[in-house]
């Protein structure tokens, strides 16, 4: 039986043209002028319900780009809206807000008012994935491995959104229009930096590879980035420069100058590597796990303290499984097709 069922004829009205007033109010390109006219010649409806729509959101901007192609009166049209229209156009602007406040748990659209949105992209990457990109001014990202992204550009702000994974960005410079991330309840702001964030399992990293970031937390007021006339942190902000790291969701977070050879094993994920100098077995095998679908289980707890060192491949389990015996004495068991077993072939001292 099917679940999908025909909108009614006023409904789908409804939604059309309140789509149109959201690409009306943030501006047309020529392209959508052009489907615009088209969409009004369709069906002698969609003017009406367009001019009722802007009219009852109060869109007297809209009205006026309205002119030129449907001839009307604002001041007609707003005697002549009736409640039925103000109960529907309601219904679905709440269904549109909570379907956004659903999936992404900030903002919808419609709901903005303080910033103009010119751009929206959502980028991901998968278990063992790598994606660089560039985005409209010519920042850099490089997303890691198992990441979720969402980057919106509007009037006031350059806004990015990790609700997981890791990404490093090289921000193009512009004072008029901070890049700000959120992620982990934290805002990590900039106006011309290149920096590093990793959100996993709740805990938030940030390493500053060029200039100097703010921080601060996402209150109350901030948790909905597009409705904030006033998108710039306080210079008061906890600011964190080059060279340096914290983890922002500890106890009690501590910035910790870093050495160049420090910064580069951190982020020598963008190179495909994963380089450990001494980690304990089971927190390598932990990072190598973001990077592969196989889970590894540990045969005893002696094995979890072993200490390792060396270069591996995000990519080659084969290799990492082969260095573990060869220089481990540590072997290997699939147990399934996503889980390995690993244990010691040495006798336990007496």
């Amino acid at each position: 039986m099917s679940n999908v069922y025909p909108l009614k004829s006023d409904e789908k009205y409804i939604a059309e043209s309140s789509e149109w007033i959201s690409k009306l109010d943030r501006g047309l390109s020529v392209t959508e002028t052009v489907e615009l006219e088209q969409w009004l010649a369709l069906d002698t409806e969609h003017p009406k319900m367009l001019l009722k729509i802007a009219t009852l959101w109060d869109k007297m901007d809209v009205l006026n780009n309205l002119s030129e192609l449907v001839p009307h009166s604002p001041e007609q049209s707003h005697k002549h809206h009736t409640a039925r229209w103000a109960i529907a156009a309601s219904i679905l602007l709440a269904s549109i807000l909570s379907i956004a406040t659903y999936q992404w748990g900030a903002f919808a659209p419609f709901a903005v008012t303080a910033q103009q949105v010119y751009s929206e992209n959502i980028y991901t990457t998968k278990i063992g994935e790598q994606s660089v990109f560039y985005l409209q001014d010519k920042t850099k990202v490089v997303l890691n491995t198992n990441s979720q992204l969402r980057v919106t550009y509007t009037d006031k702000q350059r806004l990015f959104e990790l609700t997981k994974g890791e990404l490093h960005v090289t921000v193009a410079h512009n004072t008029q229009q901070p890049l700000s991330v959120y992620a982990g309840g934290k805002i990590i702001q900039a106006v011309g930096t290149a920096f590093n964030v990793q959100l996993e399992d709740a805990q938030l990293e940030l390493i500053v590879t060029e200039g100097k970031v703010l921080v601060a937390d996402q209150t109350e007021q901030s948790s909905s980035p597009l409705s904030m006339s006033d998108v710039r942190l306080p210079s008061s902000s906890l600011a964190v420069s080059k060279g340096e790291k914290i983890e922002l969701n500890a106890k009690r977070p501590q910035i910790m100058t870093l050495p160049a050879s420090d910064i580069e094993v951190d982020l020598s994920w963008q190179q495909g590597e994963l380089i450990f100098r001494g980690e304990t077995l089971e927190t390598a095998l932990k990072e190598v796990s973001r990077y592969t679908p196989y889970q590894f289980k540990l045969a005893d707890n002696q094995l979890k303290k072993v200490q390792i060192a060396g270069l591996f491949r995000t990519n080659d389990i084969d290799g990492l499984l082969s260095s573990l015996e060869q220089n481990f004495a540590i072997q290997h068991q699939r147990i399934d097709s996503q889980t390995i077993l690993l244990q010691s072939t040495q006798q336990p001292q007496l």
